[in-house]
C-alpha cells in the first residue's frame, strides 16, 4: 500500500491528529459515531483517505443533520475529492497511484484489464499472480476470504469504470505502432533471425544437439509470426510457405491458447490461404466467414482446435519474379474495449491494415527466405545425424545383410518422418530385387514391376505427392493395399549405389506423416485417409535421401567384400572391419578434417595388415591412384603425432611413371639407389638403410584402369623368430614369382575394397570442397565466436575475417566511445605492439555511419565521392590509394551501437601482391572493383555476430 504523510509521521503525531480529528467530529454533529462509521464505509479505513475524509468534515461549511449523515458525507467526497482530485495538492496519494497504474504500457494494460474485471464482478478469486499483487500493494484492491475486492468506495469512485476504459484507450492508442516502428520491429526480427541462424546450424551440426537446432528454428518463426500479428492487432497468425514443387503450403507455428505447436498442411488451391497462393490475391472477409464457400477447411480447423473465426485477412507473399513465396492469414481483428462497443467500428480488418502490411512485404518476405533456407540447411545436417546413428549401430551387429538394412532403413524411417520403409536389394543371379518384411518373410520384385521395380529399371527417383491413388500407375498398389488393408497416400523412391554408378538396391519410403505424435495406422479404418498422412515428400527429402542413400552403398560395399576380406589373412577381420566402421561413424558425427583422415587412415591399415601378412612382409604401403590430379596418395601417422597426413607421389614420375605405363609388378632386391618418390614417400631417412629387397605390385580393374599400387619392402622368412634381429628374419631370395601371383588371384577381392576407399577419399574432398565454398561467412563468424575476450585478439579477429569474408585489401573495427563522442581502434605495428587511434563522431565515412547508425558503400572510384576530401589528405599522407569503401555499423541486441566495420578497397579475384606505395596514386588494376549486395549482407550478419561479443570488452 502506497504511504501518505500521515502514515510515515511519528507516532505521537499519528496520535495526536487522530486525537484532534475525532474531538473534531463531536463538536461537528451528535451522532459523531454514525458520521465516523459512514467515513470508514467510504475510506475502507485507509489512514490516510480516513484522515483526509474527516478534515474536510470537520472544515465544512455546514453540518450532517441528524439522520442523513450518509448523504451529506456522500455529496461532500464528490464535490471536494473526486469531481477535482487531480488538481488538489494534498491528493498527491491519489496521483501517485495513478502514475504507477500507467507508468508501463504493457504492463498498465494487465493491470487496468484486472481492475476493470473486478470492478464488473465485485470480486474475483486470489491466486497471487504479480498482477494482482502489484494492485494490492497500489493500494486499490484488498483481499478478503481468498477474494480480490476493491479496497474503498473512494477508488471505486475516482477510478471507476469509466475511468478505467478511458485509460485503456489512451494506453492502446500510445502503444498502437506506427509505420516507423513497424519496420523497425521487422528490422529487429530479421537482425535477430541472421544472428540465430549461425546457432540454429551450429546446433544441427551437432547430433545431440540437432533436436534442440528445430526447436529454434521454430521458435525464431513463431516470433515472426506472433510479432506480425501483434502488429495488426489480429488474435491468431499463420504464415504458410511454399514447397519448393509448388503445389503445398505448409506451416511451420501456428499456436493454439495452450501455445502447443499445430501443424497446418494445405494444397495449393484449397481453403482460403490455398486460393490466395493460386490466385496470388488478397482475400478478406469481414463478417460471417462460415458462409463463404471457400471457408470449409476453416471450420474444420476451428472444430479440431475448439476456436471459431469471426474474420480473415490472407494475402499472398511475391517474389521479384511475381511468384507465391508465402501466405500470411490473420484470424479475428481485435478492437480496444471502447472500439468493441462502438456499433459503427469497421469489422474485420482494416485498409490500413492491408496497406502496412504490404509496404513491409519485402523484410517480411527476406525473414521467410531466411527461415526456409535455413530449414533446409537443418534437414541435410540432420541426414548426416542420421547416417551416424546407422553407422554407429553396425559395431553392435553382425556384418550380415538383412540386419544392416534394417538398421539402415529404421533410421531413414525416422529422418524422413515416414511411415514405412524398405530396402530392396539387387540379386543379379535371379535378375530381381529382395527384401525382407516383418511377419511375411522374403518378397521379391521383377525389374520393371510397380514403383521399386521401375526405379531399379531406370536408375531415377521417383516422388509421388499426396493423393497416391490419382497417380496413373498406381493400380498396382492399390491391390496391394486391399490385400494388407493400408493405404498407401505418398511414396519416395530412391535408387542405391555403389562408388562405381552400379545399382545395389532400392530405398522406399510410403506415407509421409504430418510433424506430431500420431498413432500407428489402424487396418479396421481402411480405406478412409487419416488426416496425418495427408502429407507429401518434397524436394529437400529427395535431396536429403540421395545424400543418405550415397553412404548406404559405401555401406552395402562393405558387407558385399566381407566375407571375400576374411580369406586375405587369419587375423581378426571382423573386430577390424567393425573398428573400421565405428571409426567411419563418428567420423560422420565429427566432420573435421582430422577425424575424416584418421578414419580412412585406420581402414587403410586393415587392408595394409591382411595383403601384408598375406606375403610375409616387414612393411606395407598401398598407395591409391588419383585419376584427376595424376597423382598416387597414402596416409602415415608420424611418431609422437595424433593425425594422419596424407602424401601424394607423382605419376608422372620416376617408377610410379613405369608402372602406370606396364601396370607390371616390380621386383628388386637391391636397394642401394633410393632417390625415387615412391620409395621415399613416408619412410624416414635413417630407417632406408633397413630395407633389403622390394615388391611394388599394381591393382587394376577390370576395364584396365589402375587403381593402386602395393608397396612391399623386406620378405621375411617363413621360419622366422619373432625374437631375432631383423636382418635375420630377412628372406635374402627377396619377393618371388609366387608373391605376384598370391596378390593376382586376390586381386578381384581387394579391388572393391580399394574403390571404396578411393569413394571415400574423394567424399573428405568433396567435403573439404563443400567447406570451402559454404559461405566464406560462416568460417568468418566462427572465427570471431572463437574469441577469448581480449581486445586486442577481437580487432584483430573482427578485421582477418571481414577481409577474408569480402575479399577486402583492409579492414578497421571503430569502437564507440560515447564519453568522448568518438570511435578508437587499435592498429598492430611490424614489431607487434598496438597503436591506438581515435576518430570524431561524425567525422570521414566511418564517424557519419556511427552518427547515422546506417551503412555506406562507395563503389570504384571512390575520388569521385563529393565526400572524399578527407579520405585523398589522407591517402597523400600515407601513399595509399583508396578506391572502395565498405562502412557498416555493429549494433548490440538493444539496438545501440557498438562499432563500425570499415572495409577499404575491394580486390578482384586472383593471387595479386600487395600494394606497393611507390606506385601511388596510380590504381592497381586489382583494385577496380566495388562491394556487392551480397558483400553488404554478409557484413550486416557477420556484424551480428561481432555485436555479440563485443559487449564482454566494451
Amino acid at each position: 500500500m502506497i504511504a501518505s504523510s500521515a502514515e510515515t509521521s511519528h507516532p505521537y503525531q499519528s496520535r495526536h491528529s487522530g486525537v484532534m480529528l475525532a474531538r473534531g467530529l463531536k463538536e461537528k454533529s451528535q451522532n459523531y459515531k454514525k458520521l465516523l462509521t459512514v467515513v470508514l464505509q467510504w475510506t475502507g479505513a485507509q489512514p490516510f483517505l480516513t484522515q483526509k475524509l474527516c478534515q474536510l468534515i470537520i472544515e465544512a461549511d455546514d453540518s450532517p443533520p441528524l439522520g442523513e449523515e450518509s448523504q451529506w458525507v456522500a455529496k461532500l467526497v464528490r464535490s471536494r475529492l473526486v469531481e477535482n482530485w487531480e488538481q488538489l495538492d494534498d491528493l498527491e496519494q491519489l496521483r501517485t497511484i495513478r502514475d504507477r497504474l500507467l507508468r508501463r504500457k504493457q504492463r498498465s494494460l494487465k493491470l487496468l484489464k484486472l481492475y476493470q474485471r473486478i470492478l464488473q464482478e465485485k470480486a474475483v478469486v486470489a491466486n497471487e499472480t504479480s498482477e494482482q499483487k502489484e494492485l494490492q500493494l497500489l493500494g486499490l484492491v484488498v483481499k478478503q476470504q481468498s477474494q480480490l475486492k476493491a479496497h474503498n468506495r473512494i477508488y471505486k469512485s475516482i477510478f471507476n469504470q469509466t475511468w478505467v476504459e478511458n485509460a485503456l484507450k489512451t494506453v492502446q492508442s500510445e502503444l498502437e505502432p506506427t509505420d516507423s516502428e513497424f519496420l523497425k520491429t521487422l528490422a529487429e526480427l530479421e537482425r535477430k533471425l541472421l544472428v540465430s541462424q549461425v546457432e540454429i546450424l551450429s546446433k544441427a551440426d551437432n547430433e545431440v544437439e540437432e533436436q534442440g537446432s528445430v526447436q529454434a528454428l521454430y521458435e525464431v518463426m513463431r516470433d515472426v509470426t506472433s510479432k506480425v500479428g501483434d502488429l495488426l492487432s489480429a488474435d491468431r497468425a499463420t504464415i504458410f510457405l511454399l514447397n519448393d514443387e509448388r503445389t503445398e503450403l505448409w506451416s511451420l507455428v501456428a499456436e493454439n491458447q495452450e501455445g502447443e505447436f499445430l501443424d497446418i498442411q494445405v494444397q495449393v488451391g484449397e481453403g482460403i490461404a490455398g486460393q490466395v497462393a493460386l490466385m496470388k490475391k488478397v482475400i478478406h472477409i469481414s463478417e460471417n466467414v462460415y458462409d463463404d464457400p471457400r471457408s470449409e477447411l476453416v471450420k474444420e480447423y476451428d472444430k479440431k482446435y475448439n476456436y471459431r473465426t469471426e474474420n480473415i485477412l490472407a494475402l499472398p507473399l511475391l517474389n521479384e519474379n511475381k511468384e507465391v513465396v508465402a501466405v500470411i492469414q490473420l484470424l479475428n481483428k481485435l478492437h480496444s474495449p471502447i472500439s468493441q462497443k462502438d456499433d459503427s467500428q469497421q469489422k474485420g480488418f482494416t485498409k490500413v491494415d492491408l496497406e502496412r502490411l504490404a509496404q513491409c512485404v519485402v523484410p517480411i518476405r527476406r525473414i521467410l527466405e531466411s527461415c526456409q533456407s535455413c530449414y533446409k540447411a537443418t534437414k541435410k545436417l540432420r541426414a548426416t545425424a542420421a547416417l551416424a546413428e546407422a553407422t554407429r549401430s553396425l559395431d553392435q551387429i553382425n556384418l550380415d545383410t538383412k540386419a544392416i538394412l534394417q538398421r539402415v532403413m529404421n533410421t531413414a524411417k525416422k529422418l524422413m518422418n515416414a511411415d514405412r520403409s524398405t530396402l530392396w536389394l539387387v540379386d543379379r543371379d535371379r535378375s530381381d530385387l529382395w527384401t525382407e518384411l516383418p511377419g511375411r518373410g522374403e518378397v521379391r520384385c521383377e525389374f520393371g514391376v510397380g514403383f521399386v521395380g521401375q526405379v531399379a529399371q531406370t536408375c531415377e527417383p521417383m516422388i509421388i505427392p499426396f493423393d497416391l491413388y490419382e497417380h496413373p500407375s498406381a493400380e498396382n498398389a492399390k491391390k496391394t493395399d486391399e490385400d494388407t488393408r493400408y493405404r498407401t497416400c505418398s511414396l519416395l523412391c530412391m535408387p542405391v549405389v555403389n562408388p562405381e554408378g552400379d545399382l545395389l538396391g532400392v530405398t522406399q519410403l510410403v506415407n509421409k506423416r504430418k510433424p506430431g505424435e500420431h498413432p500407428e495406422y489402424n487396418k479396421d479404418d481402411w480405406p478412409v485417409v487419416p488426416d496425418y498422412f495427408k502429407a507429401s515428400f518434397d524436394k529437400n527429402d529427395r535431396q536429403a535421401m540421395q545424400v543418405f542413400n550415397e553412404r548406404v552403398g559405401v555401406v552395402l560395399q562393405f558387407v558385399k567384400t566381407h566375407e571375400k576380406l576374411k580369406q586375405l589373412a587369419q587375423i581378426e577381420p571382423k573386430e577390424a572391419i567393425y573398428n573400421a566402421l565405428a571409426i567411419l561413424s563418428d567420423t560422420i558425427d565429427n566432420q573435421t578434417d582430422e577425424a575424416l583422415y584418421n578414419a580412412l587412415y585406420y581402414m587403410l591399415g586393415f587392408i595394409k595388415l591382411s595383403v601384408g601378412q598375406l606375403l610375409g612382409a616387414a612393411h606395407t604401403t598401398v598407395f591409391l591412384f588419383d585419376g584427376e590430379h595424376n597423382e598416387f596418395w597414402s596416409l602415415f601417422i608420424e611418431e609422437e603425432a595424433s593425425s594422419a597426413v596424407e602424401i601424394r607421389v607423382p605419376a608422372n614420375r620416376g617408377i610410379a611413371s613405369k608402372i602406370v605405363a606396364s601396370k607390371t609388378p616390380k621386383v628388386s632386391n637391391n636397394l642401394g639407389n633410393f632417390n625415387d618418390f615412391l620409395l621415399q614417400a613416408g619412410i624416414k631417412e635413417d630407417a632406408r638403410n633397413s630395407f633389403d629387397n622390394l615388391l611394388l605390385f599394381p591393382v587394376v580393374n577390370q576395364q584396365g584402369y589402375l587403381i593402386a599400387i602395393f608397396r612391399f619392402f623386406n620378405k621375411l622368412k617363413l621360419s622366422s623368430i619373432s625374437s631375432a634381429s631383423s636382418s635375420e628374419r630377412i628372406d635374402p631370395k627377396g619377393f618371388t614369382q609366387v608373391d605376384g601371383d598370391k596378390l593376382e588371384q586376390r586381386s578381384s577381392s581387394i579391388l572393391p575394397v580399394l574403390q571404396a576407399f578411393q569413394s571415400f577419399h574423394r567424399e573428405i574432398q568433396t567435403i573439404q570442397e563443400q567447406r570451402g565454398a559454404i559461405d566464406p561467412l560462416y568460417q568468418a563468424i566462427s572465427l570471431v565466436s572463437q574469441s577469448t575476450g581480449n581486445p586486442e585478439e577481437i580487432i584483430q579477429k573482427v578485421m582477418q575475417g571481414a577481409k577474408s569474408l569480402t575479399n577486402a585489401d583492409r579492414s578497421t573495427l571503430w569502437l564507440v566511445d560515447y564519453q568522448n563522442n568518438e570511435l578508437w581502434t587499435k592498429i598492430p605495428q611490424a614489431d607487434g605492439s598496438w597503436i591506438e587511434t581515435r576518430v570524431p563522431m561524425g567525422e570521414g565515412f566511418s564517424g557519419k555511419v556511427a552518427k547515422t547508425a546506417q551503412p555506406v558503400n562507395i563503389p570504384f572510384d571512390l575520388y569521385e565521392h563529393p565526400d572524399s576530401e578527407i579520405a585523398k589528405k589522407t591517402d597523400e599522407k600515407t601513399h595509399y590509394r583508396t578506391c572502395s569503401l565498405l562502412c557498416m555499423p555493429v549494433l548490440s541486441s538493444d539496438g545501440d551501437l557498438l562499432a563500425v566495420t570499415q572495409l577499404v578497397n575491394k580486390r578482384k579475384l586472383g593471387d595479386f601482391g600487395e600494394y606497393d606505395p611507390a606506385d601511388w596514386p596510380v590504381v592497381p588494376d586489382y583494385f577496380q572493383a566495388s562491394f556487392n549486395e551480397k558483400d553488404q549482407k554478409d557484413m550486416e550478419i557477420f556484424n551480428n555476430q561481432v555485436g555479440v561479443v563485443l559487449p564482454s570488452i566494451l
